[in-house]
C-alpha cells in the first residue's frame, strides 16, 4: 500500500470521535496513575530505608545498659 493510501484510511479514524477516544483518555489517565503509583511506592521505599539505617545507626551509638531507656528513667 503506498503512503497515500495509508493516509486516506487514516483519515476519518482520526478526525471521528467516538469511544476510541473515550477509550485512549482512559489508557492514557491509567499509564498516568500507574506511574505516579509507582513513583509514590519508590519513594516511600527509599524514605522507608533511610529511617530504619538512621534508626540503626542510634541503636549501636547506645550504651547497652541504656538502650530502650529514656531520660525520664536514668534519673
Amino acid at each position: 500500500m503506498s503512503t497515500a493510501a495509508l493516509v486516506q484510511l487514516a483519515g476519518p479514524i482520526s478526525s471521528a470521535n467516538g469511544p476510541g477516544l473515550f477509550l485512549r483518555f482512559i489508557l492514557i489517565a491509567s499509564f498516568v496513575g500507574v506511574g505516579l503509583m509507582v513513583w509514590a511506592l519508590a519513594r516511600a521505599g527509599r524514605d522507608g530505608a533511610k529511617r530504619d539505617a538512621e534508626r540503626q545507626a542510634a541503636r549501636e551509638t547506645e550504651p547497652a545498659a541504656t538502650a530502650g531507656r529514656t531520660a525520664d528513667d536514668l534519673g
